[in-house]
């Protein structure tokens, strides 16, 4: 079998105590390194659409991890 990695993001409130479901990123990756360099980078681009006042009145956060999947 074949390793592969899905990415999968979740945002959370810190003040609401909560997160949303996670969501997991369709394309899957070669690698765990290539997995957890585009959770961070989409974690930035989330945060950017969400903008300053939402992330600033909700202490948003986007947590992120990767998920190895075994592929035939």
């Amino acid at each position: 079998p074949i390793m592969k990695f899905t990415l999968v993001m979740q945002v959370c409130s810190f003040v609401l105590g909560t997160c949303d479901v996670a969501m997991e990123r369709a394309m899957p990756f070669n690698s765990y390194h290539e997995c957890s360099m585009s959770g961070h980078l989409n974690s930035i681009q989330v945060m950017q659409e969400l903008g300053p006042e939402f992330t600033n009145t909700h202490k948003t956060i986007v947590r992120h991890w990767c998920e190895q999947r075994d592929e035939i």
